[in-house]
């Protein structure tokens, strides 16, 4: 399964002496979680933050592999399964299709 993870900037703020430190470690996290294939994709947001395609079998495989990334307690987090396109749209399809008969 996919999940679209969102992080936010939460109210507890980075330590501004390890700072630096904890993006390296967070960077280096991130370069060996898409590589591995566990995370498709990343991107940061504008004003802090960012959202990632996360592939794992549950939601709690999800919170597991958040629990272990750095920057973890300084963010709010949001979890949102994927649905394949292809097959939602064949799914609406048949549902609009079953209604009118």
């Amino acid at each position: 399964m996919k999940f679209l993870v969102t992080g936010l900037p939460g109210t507890t703020s980075m330590p501004v002496e390890q700072g630096a430190e904890l993006l390296q470690v967070a960077l280096a996290w991130l370069k060996e979680k898409l590589s591995e294939g566990t995370l498709e994709c990343t991107y940061n947001l504008f004003g802090g933050g960012g959202i990632g395609i996360v592939s794992a079998a549950s939601h709690e495989q999800v919170l597991s592999l958040l629990l272990t990334y750095p920057l973890y307690p300084y963010f709010t987090w949001e979890v949102e399964p994927l649905l394949e396109f292809e097959a939602a749209y064949k799914s609406y399809i048949s549902y609009y299709q079953d209604l009118s008969g």
